[in-house]
C-alpha cells in the first residue's frame, strides 16, 4: 500500500517584511515586492495575512528544497534591504496580532478518502510536529506562557483542531491542523507546525514530516480513535503549544515524553527518509533539538528576558533574523532543558479555571484544551462541583460561568 505517488513535499513559508520602525508592511506594499520577486522566481511569491508567502514548489529530495530556500529567500533578503525593510520570519510579532506558519505540503496523493482517513492517523502525531516546530512564545503583548501562542489560540482559526471525519459523510474542510488539499496539486497539509526562522530546520522540518506522512501512508488503518484517545490528542496538542520540546504526553495510556516520541517517529520513517535523499543522522538540527528539548521557541524566550522592553525587543528580534542561521549558531552551545511532568486532572481543571472571569460565556472555557463538548462539560460540572464557579442561564446569553475562587 503506497498512497503517495510520486512521493514529493513542499512548504509554503509565511514571512513578514519590517521597515526601519519595526513594522510590518500593508499588503500594498507586499505586493509590490512579491511582484518583483515572482517574476524572477519560478516560483509563486504570495500574499498571506500581511506576509510574503514563500511556495517552495514540488520537490522530492531535501537537497532540491534546501537549495530552493536558500536561493528564494536569498533573493527576496536583498530586495526588501534595498528599501530600508527587512525580512521577518517569526510565528508571531511579539506586539501585533499576527501568526505565521510554515505549511508543509505532502504529495502525491489523489485519493480524497484515503487522505481523510489518514488525518485519523495523524491525530496523535501532528501535537508532536507542533513541539518541535514551536516558534511563537511572543504575540501581541503576551509572553512565554506558551511556546506556541500561535497553535493555543488557533492563528485566527487558521490552524484548527481536527474533529473526527467519515469519508461517507464528509466535504472538503480547511484551516484544521492536517487536511487533504487537492484543488491544485494535490497534497496532504500539516498546518500546525509554527513559522520557522532557520532555513535549514525549515528544510530538515520539512523533509521529516513529509517522510513520516509517506511512512503513515504505507498502512491506514479503518478503525477509529475511542474517545479517550481523542481527548489525549487535544490534551497532547495543548502541552505542544505550551512547554515545545519538553511537553511529557500521555502516549498509549503512560507518560512519555514528545521527545522520545519523535525518536520513535525518525526511527520509523528511515526508509522513507532515505526515498528523499536523507539518512536521520543528516537531520542534524532536528536531532540536536530533540535531545536537548530545545526549539526555536526557547531562543526567542531568552532574548524577552533580555529585553523586557516591547519596542527593544521587537528591534532586536529583527535584527538578529536578518542572520539565518543565528538559531542554529545558538543551539550549539545552549543547555538541555528537562521534559515537564505530565499534568495531573487538577492542573488541567485550573487550566480551564483560568479563563472564566465575571459572565464568561461557557464556550470560552473550551480554548483551553478545545475538548469535544462532553469532555468540557464535565470540566464545567467539577468547576461547580468544587465551589469554583457559577452558573447562569438565560434565553438571552445561554450559559454564562463567574469565577467564585481560585483553587486551593
Amino acid at each position: 500500500m503506497n498512497l503517495f505517488h510520486p512521493r514529493t513535499f513542499s512548504t509554503d513559508w509565511e514571512v513578514m517584511v519590517l521597515d526601519r520602525l519595526d513594522r510590518a508592511l500593508d499588503m500594498q506594499k507586499l505586493s509590490a515586492f512579491a511582484g518583483l520577486l515572482s517574476r524572477e522566481s519560478d516560483h509563486p511569491i504570495q500574499l498571506d495575512w500581511n506576509t510574503l508567502e514563500f511556495a517552495l514548489g514540488i520537490n522530492a529530495s531535501f537537497a532540491q528544497i534546501w537549495e530552493r530556500i536558500r536561493r528564494v529567500t536569498d533573493r527576496a533578503a536583498q530586495v526588501v534591504r534595498e528599501f530600508d525593510c527587512d525580512l521577518f520570519p517569526a510565528g508571531a510579532h511579539p506586539t501585533d496580532e499576527m501568526f505565521n506558519s510554515s505549511h508543509i505540503h505532502v504529495g502525491t496523493i489523489h485519493d480524497e478518502s484515503a487522505a481523510i482517513r489518514l488525518e485519523t492517523s495523524l491525530l496523535r502525531y501532528a501535537p508532536a510536529f507542533a513541539a518541535l516546530a514551536a516558534n511563537s512564545p511572543l504575540a501581541s503583548g503576551r509572553r512565554s506562557e506558551f511556546k506556541s501562542y500561535r497553535v493555543q489560540h488557533e492563528a485566527h482559526g487558521c490552524t484548527r483542531p481536527n474533529p473526527l471525519r467519515d469519508p461517507a459523510l464528509a466535504q472538503p474542510i480547511w484551516g484544521t491542523d492536517t487536511c487533504p488539499k487537492l484543488a491544485g496539486a494535490p497534497t496532504l497539509e500539516i498546518r500546525i507546525t509554527d513559522c520557522a526562522s532557520s532555513r535549514r530546520f525549515l528544510a530538515e522540518l520539512a523533509t521529516f514530516v513529509a517522510a513520516f506522512v509517506h511512512h503513515l501512508g504505507t498502512h491506514v488503518p479503518e478503525d477509529r480513535p475511542a474517545p479517550r484517545a481523542y481527548q489525549d490528542s487535544l490534551t497532547n496538542r495543548w502541552l505542544a503549544a505550551r512547554h515545545g520540546l519538553q511537553a511529557t504526553f500521555t502516549w498509549e495510556a503512560r507518560a512519555r515524553p514528545v521527545a522520545d516520541i519523535l525518536d520513535e517517529m525518525l526511527d520509523e520513517c528511515r526508509e522513507e527518509l532515505a526515498a528523499l535523499g536523507v539518512r536521520r543522522s543528516d537531520l542534524t538540527l532536528v536531532e540536536k533539538m530533540r535531545t536537548k528539548r530545545i526549539c526555536q521557541a526557547d531562543f526567542v524566550i531568552g532574548l524577552a528576558e533580555r529585553y523586557p522592553d516591547p519596542a527593544c525587543l521587537t528591534s532586536a528580534y529583527a535584527k538578529l533574523m536578518r542572520h539565518w542561521t543565528v538559531f542554529d549558531e545558538w543551539l550549539e552551545t545552549a543547555p538541555a532543558l528537562d521534559p515537564t511532568p505530565l499534568p495531573d486532572d487538577d492542573a488541567i481543571l485550573a487550566e480551564h479555571l483560568a479563563l472564566i472571569g465575571e459572565g464568561t460565556h461557557f464556550y470560552q472555557s473550551r480554548e483551553a484544551m478545545h475538548y469535544p463538548p462532553p469532555v468540557a462539560d464535565a470540566v464545567i460540572e467539577r468547576l461547580i462541583e468544587q465551589g469554583l464557579v457559577t452558573r447562569e442561564i438565560t434565553e438571552r446569553h445561554g450559559v454564562r460561568l463567574s469565577r467564585l475562587r481560585s483553587p486551593e
